[in-house]
């Protein structure tokens, strides 16, 4: 026997009556979410069939306009079920199928007097938008005191539920952290403060919404072909009285050298500095100290460097204005340096100069003339033994001239190339 069929949405129940009022089907409207492939409002089809017959076989097939309908389950309740049967149908019976042109089960039933019914499950399919990441860059460095601001945009027409930070600073990637969203929020303006992990090259950031659906972005962390000596501050040549302790800088090991320390080390030593009776400070290439050598005391003694020890180190002031010398510049303000090679500097005249001097007057700045303001990057070129050269790149923070003048200071930031 052929029965109509009654409906009614959601919490309200769905009932098909066979001709005689043998049997009601009470179920809900169903939605099939195909991105995620579950179901709802359940996570399985379920409903209940009262029948006065009594059903003996019961069959759900799959109901799609683009193709014929298939069997997804049957079931042979047990005798103390025949006449109220509650059935579920997992997801899985049916999440294989492709499913973005479902309208729902078609519900079978053969009673144990050999009459049937026929009964519907509606179910609709709709496919979310999926959450989006966007604005984050794809190269981001540690700072001096480890840290990396990561900012961006997450949004999620469905409502977001969590941020997740990962790392690799173990060979696989490994949760850092997590912002756990509670107001369901399409749009999160990110900006989080992770902190470099050591061997870590990428950090994983995840968006998940509340349908579970995930998004995510890789930001590589290139490891830094230099090394960074922060806030180091070098005295020019001192007085017999009161020696110079950080006249000399070596690049291979950041270290600072003074009058009474540097004899037998002048091989080492990178560039010198020095202020004039004028009150000119002064950074010197080692090979070009040997007219004030003398001026270098401790106490009684002298500096007499042997020539041959002494590097031959070029300095070229940058100055802003050229695309060239531009990019250095924000490359060094945005912390976005990863390595001093000659391709870094390419389009910039070589160094040429052994000295360049301090002049606080943005007017005079030129090659060898830097100042704190403007022209404060110095790029610094080391020859090698074996021909090929070291660049650096230094950052003047300050200069004061002292009293006597040969006390002079100059602080700064210096990249050194590895």
């Amino acid at each position: 026997m052929m029965a109509g069929l009654f409906f009614m949405n959601s919490c309200k129940k769905d009932k098909t009556i066979s001709a005689d009022a043998v049997d009601v089907l009470t179920t809900k409207d169903f939605t099939f979410n195909t991105a995620i492939r579950q179901t709802g409002p359940d996570t399985i089809l379920n409903g209940e069939l009262n029948s006065k017959a009594g059903i003996r076989l019961i069959y759900f097939y799959l109901m799609r306009s683009n193709t014929t309908d298939s069997l997804i389950f049957r079931d042979t309740p047990a005798n103390e079920n025949r006449n109220r049967y509650n059935f579920s149908i997992p997801t899985k019976s049916f999440s294989a199928a492709k499913l973005a042109k479902v309208t729902g089960i078609r519900v079978m039933v053969k009673h144990i007097d050999n009459s049937s019914f026929e009964g519907f499950i509606k179910m609709t399919a709709f496919t979310p938008p999926m959450p989006v990441l966007t604005a984050i860059p794809a190269i981001l460095l540690p700072d001096e005191t480890g840290k990396i601001i990561i900012t961006g945009k997450a949004s999620s027409e469905n409502g977001l539920k969590m941020v997740e930070i990962y790392d690799d600073y173990k060979g696989v990637f490994e949760k850092a952290d997590q912002l756990v969203l509670t107001s369901n929020e399409k749009t999160y303006n990110l900006n989080y403060s992770y902190t470099y992990r050591k061997n870590a090259g990428k950090i994983k950031i995840v968006i998940i919404d509340t349908f579970g659906l995930k998004a995510e972005h890789l930001i590589s962390i290139p490891v830094k072909s230099f090394t960074l000596y922060k806030e180091l501050t070098m005295m020019a040549n001192g007085t017999a009285s009161a020696p110079s302790a950080s006249s000399f800088f070596a690049g291979e090991t950041g270290s600072l050298s003074g009058s009474c320390t540097i004899s037998g080390q002048e091989q080492k030593v990178d560039f010198v500095t020095y202020c004039s009776s004028t009150a000119v400070f002064t950074l010197y290439s080692p090979a070009s100290t040997t007219t004030i050598s003398k001026n270098y005391k401790c106490n009684t003694q002298i500096w007499e460097p042997d020539p041959a020890n002494l590097k031959a180190t070029k300095f070229r002031v940058l100055i802003p204005g050229t695309a060239e010398t531009d990019k250095i510049y924000a490359a060094y303000i945005a912390n976005t340096i990863t390595a001093l090679d000659d391709k870094f500097f390419e389009g910039i005249v070589i160094p040429g100069s052994s000295t360049v001097k301090f002049d606080p007057v943005a007017a005079n700045q030129g090659a060898n003339t830097f100042n704190l303001t403007t022209a404060y990057l110095i790029w610094i070129r080391v020859p090698k033994p074996d021909g090929t050269f070291i660049n650096q790149l230094m950052r003047a923070t300050n200069v004061v001239i002292g009293v006597p003048v040969t006390t002079s200071a100059i602080k700064f930031d210096i990249l050194v190339s590895k």
